[in-house]
């Protein structure tokens, strides 16, 4: 681990009780002598989670308490707790609506020792996703035997960074991080719909564009708790997962060895369905099981997808109550899945989508898959909502 201890860095910001809540859980945890622990608070004039903070025993090593004296928002403070990283080797981020687990550090410290020189890997997550969070269908990673699986997806609820691996992201930051963030750039339309305090945004602009991942675990070390926050302001149950609570040893394939690795769009590769499936062996095809993904997107020959094609040189029937990616593994005989030229599509159908959604999502009343329906509607309201404010704040200043 280049002889890094990672600090477990909290961001605070004005709950109190979530703050003392997560700061309990981490103190039952295991670790080796000399954890550095730093708490770091927004301007928020709630005297209270200082008072949290400055009272909290931390046993494993030193404790420090960073007060910012001006309010930052939430993507300057995610930043400047990155920044920590440059000081400390490593980070370990947590926000204070999180619980942790008590393994989490011995996961970290295997992970930096088996990724940290991989220039691929831009972070270590330590929440694992059982939804995708772009349109809310369950979210199952192919189980290649290994712990982990990777995404071009940047995680938010429990994180960690070398500082090799933030150093890329600042540097990527300071030429592109005053750039709008658009479907253009070849990223999910819901990014456009996020609001301008979104670190996160950006770091998966970042990933996206220079073609580096996260690393996730298949069982979550986090929990996201459902408190209002910042981009929040109601409690929402559907992001909480199980966490493991007992030790284990870690079996941590190198990337190029995985057979689960997706995409922004949590869509799996191109190169692990033809490892998977030897009819796909030799096409030359983007992967758009969800048939949402847009042109930008799309750069190879041929296209793998659920929209309606009128011909195709392969198709692939769906399973019900399994994930889209088990018809094209298992070789399902059938038409809903397709590959063909780029050209032979049409638009996704309301019809196809919520056949999609009765057939994957094991187990889920059909108010949630209304919901899943209803999903893009609602991006298209914020986007143009948030365009608004905007133009709005531009005629102001």
């Amino acid at each position: 681990m280049s002889g890094a201890t990672p600090a477990l860095v909290i961001v605070g910001y004005d709950r109190p009780d979530a703050l003392a809540g997560l700061l309990t859980a981490l103190r039952a945890g295991t670790y080796p002598d000399g954890v550095p622990l730093v708490i770091s608070l927004d301007l928020s004039g709630d005297p209270r989670p200082g008072e949290v903070a400055d009272a909290f025993e931390w046993p494993r090593g030193p404790k420090r308490v960073i007060r910012h004296p001006q309010r930052l928002g939430l993507r300057n403070h995610i930043l400047s707790c990155g920044d920590l990283s440059e000081e400390y080797g490593a980070v370990i981020v947590l926000e204070d609506d999180l619980l942790a687990a008590p393994h989490l550090y011995a996961y970290v410290e295997r992970a930096i020792d088996r990724f940290g020189a991989d220039n691929r890997i831009a972070g270590i997550s330590l929440y694992h996703y059982r939804i995708n969070e772009f349109n809310n269908m369950d979210f199952e990673p192919i189980d290649d035997g290994s712990d982990v699986y990777f995404m071009q997806v940047a995680a938010s609820w429990g994180q960690a960074w070398t500082a090799s691996q933030w150093r890329l992201f600042r540097q990527w930051y300071a030429r592109y991080g005053r750039d709008p963030i658009r479907v253009t750039d070849g990223v999910p339309r819901q990014l456009e719909a996020w609001r301008d305090n979104s670190w996160k945004r950006f770091y998966m602009k970042y990933l996206a564009m220079t073609g580096r991942y996260f690393v996730y675990p298949r069982a979550s070390l986090t929990t996201n708790r459902a408190r209002p926050g910042t981009n929040t302001k109601r409690a929402v149950s559907i992001y909480q997962t199980a966490m493991d609570v007992g030790a284990r040893d870690w079996r941590l394939p190198a990337l190029d060895q995985s057979l689960a690795r997706y995409d922004i769009f949590y869509e799996p590769e191109p190169d692990t369905l033809r490892a998977l499936q030897p009819a796909l062996a030799d096409a030359d095809f983007d992967v758009d099981l969800y048939g949402v993904k847009p042109a930008a997107a799309l750069t190879r020959p041929d296209l793998l997808s659920s929209r309606p094609a009128r011909r195709g040189r392969l198709r692939f029937g769906l399973v019900s109550d399994a994930p889209a990616v088990a018809s094209i593994i298992a070789g399902v005989p059938g038409s809903f899945f397709t590959l063909a030229p780029r050209d032979h599509f049409s638009a996704m159908s309301l019809g196809r989508r919520w056949a999609l959604a009765r057939a994957t999502q094991v187990g889920r009343p059909g108010n949630a898959m209304m919901f899943q329906m209803l999903k893009p509607v609602q991006t298209e309201i914020l986007i143009r909502k948030l365009a608004r404010a905007r133009r709005q704040a531009a005629i102001g200043e």
